[in-house]
């Protein structure tokens, strides 16, 4: 190896640990990276074993809808990926060194509509590390115009591995830290609708009280080793390409990012899945992280008679009746229900539009669904935090 050589690797290692408490994580390190070994493109991504379902993490060269038809079209056709998860970990392999060259690989749906469009003639990856199921890849890429990898380039991927490992494990635990110790996680348990957290891994490091409700009473969603799935395999790999796309996204001020699933439920109306880039500022600023929000139309919306009395200054009776309303009882049943004539019913309703400064029950319903009583979770359940 040269000197040149020899200082630019100095100078790898250096971005590798300095990215363990960046804003922007591996980001610096998969640039240099690309340049040292003068390669097209770059990604450290997250591949399940089983399912092939894939989390981008950093990328380089790699444009979104890329790795969108991967994620979502021909991951699970990558002969690469295939001989690296067949074979033993932490080494790195090269598509022109160990993957036969033969008809049938160039012939296969994957090189000749997606790597050939891409502009990709040499392809090498490692796995770096193994936590259950889940696998963190190195894919390299090379065009035409480039030399092919070579066995020498191997050996110097495969002397940077013990570093990587020790890095990405610092900056996880990092990130756990910073996240648990900030004040969102625990400000989440205030929400009634059900709220996800996510670090830059994609893992859920905290459900809120909703949340936990919801994973305990249906099987359509469930969390396994903190990764979130779904009833749906399709549904689950759309969902990890928004969570993808949402982290990166929070990485960037200048971007603005909001992805919806919808998940399909048996002869009910599918969950609407809501994925949203979360920015929080701080020294250090939070790394990149997520939310999902997870909105059910058939739920009927609950409302406390306690928040709404004191969120409009209405009597313990006006506040009754206004959340009585909003659950669809007409002004007769209430009176029925209550033993009252209809017109104090009537006399209390028009105080409640009075101080609510609305002017019929329409209105009225309308204000009260889009206050915070809604959204402001009332119950005393369990926290589901998970770690």
């Amino acid at each position: 190896m040269d000197t040149s050589r020899v200082s630019a690797n100095d100078d790898l290692l250096g971005s590798l640990y300095e990215a363990v408490m960046s804003h922007d994580g591996f980001q610096g390190f998969i640039e240099n990276f690309c340049q040292v070994f003068d390669l097209k493109a770059m990604a450290m991504i997250i591949r399940h074993a089983d399912t092939q379902e894939i989390k981008g993490l950093w990328l380089h060269g790699v444009s979104k809808e890329t790795l969108g038809s991967y994620a979502l079209e021909y991951a699970k056709e990558d002969v690469l990926a295939h001989h690296m998860m067949a074979s033993p970990i932490a080494f790195f392999y090269a598509s022109n060194l160990d993957i036969p060259q033969t008809k049938e690989f160039f012939n296969s749906r994957f090189y000749r509509e997606w790597a050939v469009p891409q502009g990709v003639a040499y392809a090498a990856g490692g796995i770096v590390l193994r936590e259950g199921a889940w696998l963190t890849q190195l894919m390299l890429q090379r065009g035409p115009e480039q030399i092919p990898f070579s066995r020498n380039d191997l050996d110097q991927f495969n002397a940077l591995i013990p570093h990587l490992q020790r890095a990405i494990q610092m900056r996880q635990r990092f990130t756990e830290i910073q996240l648990g110790q900030n004040f969102m996680a625990g400000s989440l348990d205030v929400l009634a609708m059900p709220t996800l957290l996510f670090d830059e891994y994609s893992r859920v490091v905290h459900t809120n009280l909703s949340a936990n409700e919801l994973l305990k009473a249906d099987d359509i969603l469930r969390i396994e080793s903190n990764h979130l799935f779904t009833s749906n395999a399709a549904v689950t790999r759309s969902l990890n390409l928004e969570l993808t796309n949402a982290i990166r996204a929070s990485r960037d001020s200048s971007v603005e990012l909001a992805g919806v699933v919808l998940l399909p439920r048996r002869e009910r109306m599918p969950l609407m899945l809501m994925i949203s880039p979360l920015r929080l500022t701080g020294e250090p600023p939070v790394q990149g992280a997520a939310l999902l929000f997870i909105f059910d139309p058939e739920t009927t919306p609950t409302l406390t008679t306690d928040i709404v009395r004191k969120l409009f200054g209405l009597s313990e009776a006006e506040a009754e009746l206004a959340v009585a309303l909003c659950g669809g009882s007409t002004s007769d049943h209430i009176a029925k229900e209550r033993g009252t004539s209809i017109n104090t019913v009537k006399s209390q309703l028009k105080s409640i539009f009075l101080k609510t400064g609305t002017k019929r029950q329409s209105e009225l319903v309308s204000l009260l669904l889009a206050s915070p009583a809604y959204f402001l979770e009332q119950s005393q359940r369990s926290s589901g935090t998970h770690g």
